[in-house]
Protein backbone atom coordinates (compact mmCIF):
# COMPACT_ATOMS: atom_id res chain seq x y z
CA UNK A 1 0.00 0.00 0.00
CA UNK A 2 1.18 3.59 -0.95
CA UNK A 3 1.31 6.29 1.46
CA UNK A 4 -0.35 9.46 0.43
CA UNK A 5 1.20 12.19 -0.60
CA UNK A 6 4.55 10.24 -1.65
CA UNK A 7 6.01 11.52 -4.64
CA UNK A 8 7.54 8.72 -7.13
CA UNK A 9 10.48 9.77 -8.84
CA UNK A 10 11.84 8.74 -12.38
CA UNK A 11 10.07 8.78 -15.43
CA UNK A 12 6.83 6.23 -16.63
CA UNK A 13 7.17 4.01 -19.71
CA UNK A 14 4.79 5.69 -21.60
CA UNK A 15 6.77 9.79 -21.11
CA UNK A 16 9.96 7.56 -22.18
CA UNK A 17 8.52 6.15 -25.03
CA UNK A 18 7.23 9.70 -25.92
CA UNK A 19 10.47 11.22 -25.31
CA UNK A 20 12.00 8.57 -27.71
CA UNK A 21 9.77 9.10 -30.61
CA UNK A 22 9.86 12.89 -30.24
CA UNK A 23 13.98 12.12 -30.71
CA UNK A 24 13.17 9.70 -33.46
CA UNK A 25 11.42 12.35 -35.55
CA UNK A 26 14.14 15.18 -34.72
CA UNK A 27 16.91 12.99 -35.92
CA UNK A 28 14.80 11.65 -39.06
CA UNK A 29 14.47 15.58 -40.04
CA UNK A 30 18.00 16.18 -39.55
CA UNK A 31 19.19 13.20 -41.47
CA UNK A 32 16.68 14.11 -44.50
CA UNK A 33 17.63 17.87 -44.16
CA UNK A 34 21.11 17.59 -44.07
CA UNK A 35 22.89 18.80 -47.40
CA UNK A 36 19.58 19.39 -49.08
CA UNK A 37 20.81 22.22 -50.39
CA UNK A 38 23.77 20.40 -51.97
CA UNK A 39 21.43 17.78 -53.04
CA UNK A 40 19.43 20.01 -55.13
CA UNK A 41 18.73 18.91 -59.01
CA UNK A 42 22.61 18.33 -60.23
CA UNK A 43 23.52 16.71 -63.88
CA UNK A 44 24.36 13.34 -62.51
CA UNK A 45 20.99 13.29 -60.81
CA UNK A 46 19.11 14.33 -63.85
CA UNK A 47 21.33 11.87 -66.26
CA UNK A 48 20.63 8.98 -63.74
CA UNK A 49 16.60 9.70 -63.78
CA UNK A 50 16.78 10.35 -67.63
CA UNK A 51 18.11 6.32 -67.32
CA UNK A 52 15.64 4.99 -65.32
CA UNK A 53 12.92 6.83 -67.31
CA UNK A 54 14.06 5.49 -70.35
CA UNK A 55 14.67 2.12 -68.82
CA UNK A 56 10.67 2.36 -67.41
CA UNK A 57 9.34 3.04 -70.96
CA UNK A 58 11.23 0.30 -72.52
CA UNK A 59 9.85 -2.22 -70.03
CA UNK A 60 6.66 -1.18 -70.05
CA UNK A 61 6.91 -0.97 -74.05
CA UNK A 62 7.93 -4.51 -74.05
CA UNK A 63 5.58 -5.88 -71.38
CA UNK A 64 2.78 -3.87 -71.99
CA UNK A 65 3.17 -4.79 -75.73
CA UNK A 66 2.36 -0.86 -76.85
CA UNK A 67 4.95 1.53 -78.61
CA UNK A 68 6.65 4.18 -76.69
CA UNK A 69 9.10 7.23 -77.81
CA UNK A 70 11.13 9.63 -76.32
CA UNK A 71 10.36 13.38 -77.38
CA UNK A 72 12.90 15.71 -76.38
CA UNK A 73 14.33 19.13 -76.73
CA UNK A 74 17.28 21.17 -75.33
CA UNK A 75 15.52 21.84 -71.79
CA UNK A 76 13.99 18.84 -70.96
CA UNK A 77 12.10 15.03 -72.05
CA UNK A 78 9.01 13.16 -71.40
CA UNK A 79 7.22 9.54 -73.42
CA UNK A 80 4.63 9.58 -76.27
CA UNK A 81 2.57 6.81 -76.76
CA UNK A 82 1.07 5.56 -80.10
CA UNK A 83 -2.64 5.50 -80.36
CA UNK A 84 -2.77 3.49 -83.63
CA UNK A 85 -3.21 7.15 -85.83
CA UNK A 86 -0.22 9.07 -84.13
CA UNK A 87 2.15 10.05 -81.16
CA UNK A 88 -0.20 11.63 -77.66
CA UNK A 89 1.38 12.08 -74.36
CA UNK A 90 2.27 9.72 -72.47
CA UNK A 91 -0.24 9.00 -69.71
CA UNK A 92 0.60 9.19 -66.09
CA UNK A 93 3.76 10.53 -63.97
CA UNK A 94 5.99 8.30 -65.30
CA UNK A 95 5.81 8.92 -68.84
CA UNK A 96 5.06 12.79 -68.08
CA UNK A 97 7.65 15.90 -69.51
CA UNK A 98 10.16 16.47 -67.36
CA UNK A 99 11.66 20.72 -67.35
CA UNK A 100 15.74 19.97 -67.01
CA UNK A 101 16.94 22.67 -64.32
CA UNK A 102 18.66 26.16 -65.56
CA UNK A 103 21.82 25.42 -67.02
CA UNK A 104 21.71 21.65 -68.01
CA UNK A 105 21.01 20.75 -71.39
CA UNK A 106 19.79 17.31 -73.38
CA UNK A 107 20.86 16.64 -76.84
CA UNK A 108 20.06 13.73 -78.60
CA UNK A 109 21.65 11.45 -81.49
CA UNK A 110 20.35 8.27 -83.23
CA UNK A 111 23.17 5.64 -83.08
CA UNK A 112 22.64 5.12 -86.56
CA UNK A 113 21.30 8.31 -88.34
CA UNK A 114 23.26 11.04 -86.16
CA UNK A 115 21.47 14.14 -84.63
CA UNK A 116 17.73 12.43 -83.44
CA UNK A 117 14.53 14.33 -85.20
CA UNK A 118 11.33 14.38 -84.11
CA UNK A 119 10.36 11.07 -80.82
CA UNK A 120 13.07 8.17 -80.52
CA UNK A 121 10.87 4.80 -80.87
CA UNK A 122 11.35 2.56 -77.69
CA UNK A 123 10.81 -0.49 -79.85
CA UNK A 124 8.76 -3.87 -78.47
CA UNK A 125 11.05 -7.15 -78.19
CA UNK A 126 14.38 -4.99 -78.11
CA UNK A 127 14.04 -3.69 -81.36
CA UNK A 128 14.05 0.19 -80.28
CA UNK A 129 15.84 2.89 -81.84
CA UNK A 130 19.12 2.57 -80.00
CA UNK A 131 20.25 6.08 -79.32
CA UNK A 132 22.94 8.52 -77.21
CA UNK A 133 22.13 11.06 -75.12
CA UNK A 134 24.02 13.94 -73.61
CA UNK A 135 23.24 15.84 -70.47
CA UNK A 136 26.10 18.67 -69.97
CA UNK A 137 25.88 21.71 -67.47
CA UNK A 138 29.11 24.41 -66.82
CA UNK A 139 30.66 21.83 -64.55
CA UNK A 140 30.05 18.14 -66.32
CA UNK A 141 29.01 16.28 -69.03
CA UNK A 142 26.88 12.44 -68.78
CA UNK A 143 26.34 10.57 -71.40
CA UNK A 144 23.12 8.33 -71.31
CA UNK A 145 23.12 5.02 -74.16
CA UNK A 146 19.87 3.32 -74.97
CA UNK A 147 21.00 0.43 -77.37
CA UNK A 148 17.26 -0.87 -77.86
CA UNK A 149 16.98 -3.12 -74.52
CA UNK A 150 19.27 -1.78 -71.86
CA UNK A 151 20.26 2.02 -70.45
CA UNK A 152 23.21 3.12 -68.67
CA UNK A 153 24.66 6.64 -67.83
CA UNK A 154 27.93 7.27 -67.19
CA UNK A 155 30.33 10.46 -66.63
CA UNK A 156 31.27 12.04 -70.20
CA UNK A 157 34.89 12.39 -70.40
CA UNK A 158 36.30 15.92 -70.29
CA UNK A 159 36.72 17.31 -74.46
Amino acid sequence: MRAAGRHERGMTLVEMLVVLAIIGVMAGATVLGMGSAARGANIESEARRLADRVQLAADDTMIGDRPLALAWDAKGYGFLAWDGAGWRAGEGEAFARHALPAGITLALSAAVSGPARGPVPLGLDGGGMPFVARLASATARWTIAYDGLTVSASPAPRS
